[in-house]
């Protein structure tokens, strides 16, 4: 997703809010929610900028399904996937050789969410927390070029590992089934926006 559609994206979200509604927010058992948006901040990369680097924003998907009541609030089951990479080139002019290396992130996760609405008032606001249960992958690759003389060996890595992350977010509907929503945690980026569709 490019700049110019992120934008676009968000333009729509704008022109949306001006359309007079009577959401219902309230997430009820059977509702399904679909989230499509970006993340900022944490690790990753996200932030580094400087000569030769080019990255893509941390773009995630994420479902909620409801479940149905749980204490005060209703609970939700879904999952989510998260992707990011991150770049370096450098062409040296004198020496004859280019460094160029590539990060890439991809998170795929289970999560929990229970919603509680009564604190607000709001038929348009939706509040939630939860966890996410993640698989984490993270590769590294040298597509460097050197001289004909250069003996080095170029390096290439790839770990993974599984963990648990928090969320804790809201969504607020411009319509009784489109909305934004913002969520804070560490699933794919510390900060997460984007655009929410009930269904």
């Amino acid at each position: 997703m490019g700049s110019k559609n992120i934008l676009n994206a968000f333009g729509a979200l704008i022109i949306a809010a001006t359309i007079p509604a009577a959401a219902s927010a309230q997430f009820e058992a059977g509702d399904n929610v679909l989230g499509v948006g970006v993340g900022i901040g944490g690790g990753y990369g996200i932030g580094y900028t400087g000569t030769g680097v080019s990255q893509s924003p941390a773009l995630g998907v994420h479902l909620d399904h409801c479940m149905g009541e749980l204490g005060p609030g209703t609970w939700g089951l879904g999952g989510a996937v998260g992707y990011k990479s991150l770049g370096y080139e450098y062409k040296d002019p004198y020496w004859n050789y280019t460094e160029d290396y590539k990060w890439t992130y991809l998170t795929i996760g289970v999560r929990g969410t229970w919603h509680y609405n009564e604190w607000h008032g709001s038929d348009k606001l939706d509040t939630y927390g939860g966890l996410m249960l993640a698989y984490r992958s993270a590769s590294f690759k040298d597509n460097s070029t050197y001289p004909n003389n250069w003996t080095g060996v170029k390096y290439t890595w790839s770990g993974s590992g599984v963990g648990f992350s928090g969320i804790l977010g809201a969504r607020y509907y411009f319509t009784d089934n489109i909305g934004a929503f913002l969520e804070a945690g560490f699933g794919y980026a510390v900060l997460q926006v984007g655009l929410a569709a009930k269904f």
